[in-house]
């Protein structure tokens, strides 16, 4: 008997969909809890005793009463391996792939309560439909954007720079973007908007954890707008040019789109963080942007 429930496990009494991008065990403990079921004994069962791992599409499909197909289009890492590995530039950690909550809003139009775990590209920080920061928190906190005009137009500028340059040259610019920001906001430094956006979110006398999400969707919009000067060749060349009047268009943009103080050149002995990257080469190269 127990041979036979192993090779042809009886479908659950409650089916779970599974959401688009879920990883493997938010789906298992999402179909564990509808069944009244432990997430890890459920997942000993498919997987015919491993704990980890993959697990046999086939007796999922059977036990959740999904199709097989629908599984494997849906659940991220069915075969047991995340899509793409964290790996590091210099000392920054770049992740090509984050695992975050789903839109509450969008899983919630699927009939879905719970939340749902999703392997996504780095740059999906937003659910455009709801107006929410989706992008740093997997307990679920996704601040809405109502009230942030600035943050939405960010979003649009990072999917563009992405058709422009390619995810994997953006992904690693905004996260190299994201820790000069984070050393600027440590030293009090070209603040002044993030602060602002802060404000929006909690009133005048916020205090925030840095781990916050709102912290993440407040320093957003300088964020992408940093990324796309480390990423394109065109602004690189005019900062590390000995022309004043190419030093000076690299400072015109950077005060009009990123920090509105913000000096170029620096002196040689500068602390800057964006300084110390141009001028200590820390870039890689890529297709040259003769639109900027």
């Amino acid at each position: 008997m127990t041979a036979v429930l192993e090779f042809a496990p009886r479908t659950l009494p409650r089916q779970v969909r599974p959401f688009p991008g879920e990883i493997l065990s938010s789906y298992l403990e999402r179909l564990a809890h509808a069944n009244r079921l432990d997430s890890q004994a459920l997942r000993r069962y498919i997987a015919e005793g491993k704990q980890s791992g993959n697990v046999p599409a086939h007796r999922l499909a059977a036990l959740s009463g999904a199709q097989i197909v629908a599984l494997e289009r849906a659940i991220a890492n069915l075969d047991g391996f995340p899509l793409a590995r964290t790996y590091y530039y210099r000392t920054i950690a770049i992740h090509p792939q984050v695992s975050a909550a789903a839109c509450q809003m969008c899983a919630a139009m699927r009939g879905i309560t719970q939340q749902v775990i999703c392997w996504k590209p780095a740059e999906r920080v937003i659910c455009l439909r709801h107006r929410r920061w989706t992008g740093s928190d997997k307990n679920g906190v996704q601040p809405s954007l109502d009230r942030q005009p600035d943050i939405l137009r960010a979003h649009t500028q990072h999917l563009r720079l992405i058709r422009r340059f390619g995810r994997d040259e953006v992904t690693m610019g905004f996260q190299i973007a994201a820790e000069i920001c984070r050393q600027w906001h440590e030293q009090r430094e070209h603040d002044e908007e993030f602060s602002r956006r802060l404000s929006i979110f909690h009133g005048p006398d916020w205090r925030l954890s840095p781990s916050d999400p709102t912290v993440a969707a407040a320093a957003y919009p300088e964020v992408v707008g940093l990324a796309r000067f480390l990423i394109s060749p065109y602004w690189h060349s005019l900062a590390v040019a000995y022309s004043p009047q190419d030093c000076s268009l690299f400072q015109q943009e950077m005060r009009r789109t990123v920090a509105a103080t913000y000096r170029w050149p620096q002196p040689s002995f500068s602390k800057d963080p964006l300084h110390r990257w141009i001028i200590g080469g820390n870039r890689r190269s890529v297709a040259y942007d003769v639109t900027e």
